[in-house]
């Protein structure tokens, strides 16, 4: 994450900014670039993601611009940033680490990785994509999913879907195929690699849209040159026309990402009109040093002339996503695009901290189907919860927070569970961190899917550990103890639970899930 401490008027604070990659790959691309393995050391993407907070570091050792004092909102501000990882993920590792047994290892090998938390990664044009009969890419999104739904990587990974408009039903069925089944959050389009740039504009790609749409999944197109983009704004104004005739329920959960469409266009009104327009966003990639500086403060100021926040009420900085095309592009590329984000610079120039929280990973966030189209699919048992207790961590401050990652830790360790995916909760607003997680965990033998809420009820002195049936349970922004819904939530978890003391017994009650 990236830390702000922020002085102003004698008071301090600190906002924590989670930062995600929103285009990156994963497998072996037919131009010989390949990423086919994320830790490999020194070429792995965690690796990347350490480069480029070494290269920051460097960049604020040079400039002296790690802490600097601007104005926000009239006042007299001093900011000063570092990094820090998230907690969640970080407590897990440590203490594999100490378990010394299986993943023990992936703490020592992020160990300089604290700045990047997540990345978002789909199929090159890979060579061994032909290689399943059901779609061009099948093979290619089996990969994807082999990765990004196992731990480690699925705390650190986003995995995206690929396919082939061209190939008609067969596209439509592996977009469902790769959501409902592989369980991919997205989906990547290349209209120029796969031949039907002529067509972008056109309906042919629009079922696969749709397809995509019914699950709430984001549409990343590739792009190369104006004509494209232009292209995909027509296809987007035509999409959502066809929505609005024929299912006009499902317009919020279509969301194109149009990628690389800022650089070379600094200035140029008509992509940026193309960007700026319902359902729309742009990611930075290839974007980078004075070029990314001009551009946030063209973009800014050319959207607040035009007064374009009337377009749908959003913000300039809520079109845009950071973004890296690794391993297209390296570490020199997103240092000098990350830091035009938060550099004396952008702040003076109009930017703020929410400006760099949405372009630094919120936007991205957003956008997932995990937090706009809940589905129903939990488990059919009925496990009971771990209402885990410290009624004396004033005198041995032991955290039932830590105590039950610990717990999780152990589980992992010993391969009884398995971490498939992990959705953040939010403090009642999207700009506000928490603690609280739900993990999406798979029992290794039964291979049943079992959502398991973290929620820390008493900060350090109470939490639990609750399987839940239904994660349309589950509330992104957290739940209010007098909201009669929540009281009734936590009512049901807390009437079948086991209380728990210590690590022992929560890892024995947890136990009782997956055994």
């Amino acid at each position: 994450m990236l830390t702000a401490t922020i002085e102003q008027n004698g008071n301090k604070r600190i906002e924590n900014i989670y930062v995600v990659d929103s285009h990156s790959h994963l497998g072996q691309d037919e131009d010989g670039a390949a990423m086919m393995n994320p830790l490999a050391p020194g070429s792995g993407t965690f690796d990347f993601w350490s480069k480029i907070q070494g290269k920051i570091q460097e960049d604020w050792e040079e400039t002296g611009e790690q802490s600097f004092s601007t104005s926000i909102n009239g006042k007299t501000t001093k900011i000063s940033f570092s990094f820090n990882p998230y907690p969640l993920t970080h407590k897990i590792l440590i203490e594999l680490e100490k378990l010394g047994e299986k993943h023990s290892d992936i703490r020592d090998k992020m160990q300089y990785n604290s700045f990047i938390d997540q990345a978002v990664v789909f199929p090159f044009q890979d060579v061994f994509r032909a290689k399943r009969p059901e779609a061009l890419y099948r093979a290619s999104n089996l990969n994807i999913s082999r990765f990004t739904k196992r731990f480690p990587f699925s705390m650190k990974l986003i995995g995206y879907c690929r396919v082939d408009p061209m190939e008609g039903e067969k596209a439509v069925q592996e977009v469902k195929h790769s959501r409902e089944v592989l369980g991919l959050s997205g989906l990547k389009l290349h209209p120029r690699s796969e031949g039907w740039v002529d067509q972008a504009s056109t309906e042919k790609p629009i079922p696969i849209l749709m397809e995509a749409i019914k699950h709430s999944m984001p549409i990343l197109f590739d792009t190369r040159g104006k004509k494209t983009i232009l292209d995909i704004g027509r296809l987007v104004e035509r999409t959502r026309t066809y929505l609005k005739s024929n299912n006009p329920k499902l317009l919020s959960h279509f969301k194109v990402i149009i990628a690389h469409f800022a650089q070379g266009n600094v200035g140029d009104e008509e992509v940026y009109e193309t960007v700026v327009q319902p359902n729309t966003y742009g990611d930075l990639s290839m974007l980078h040093g004075e070029g990314a500086g001009n551009f946030f403060e063209d973009f800014r100021e050319w959207f607040k002339e035009n007064d374009k926040i009337k377009v749908d009420g959003r913000d300039w900085s809520q079109y845009l996503l950071f973004a890296t095309d690794y391993p297209y592009f390296g570490e020199i590329h997103a240092e000098k695009l990350l830091i035009y984000t938060f550099n004396k610079r952008f702040f003076e120039g109009g930017g703020n901290l929410m400006d760099t929280r949405n372009i630094l990973g919120l936007n991205q966030l957003k956008l997932l189907p995990r937090y706009n189209l809940i589905d129903g699919k939990g488990s059919s048992n009925s496990f009971k919860s771990t209402l885990i207790s410290n009624p004396d961590y004033e005198e041995n401050q032991q955290s039932t927070y830590d105590l039950a990652l610990n717990a999780l830790a152990s589980l992992l360790s010993e391969n009884k569970i398995d971490i498939k995916n992990f959705h953040i909760q939010f403090e009642k607003e999207w700009d506000n961190l928490s603690e609280n997680a739900l993990f999406t965990t798979i029992h290794p033998i039964k291979k049943e899917e079992i959502q398991l809420l973290l929620y820390n009820l008493v900060k350090d002195k109470i939490t639990i550990l609750a399987p839940i049936k239904s994660k349309k349970k589950w509330n992104k922004f957290g739940y209010m103890y007098f909201d009669p819904k929540d009281r009734n939530l936590f009512r049901s978890m807390l009437e079948s639970s086991y209380l728990a003391l210590d690590l022992k017994t929560i890892v024995d009650s947890l136990n009782q899930i997956f055994t």
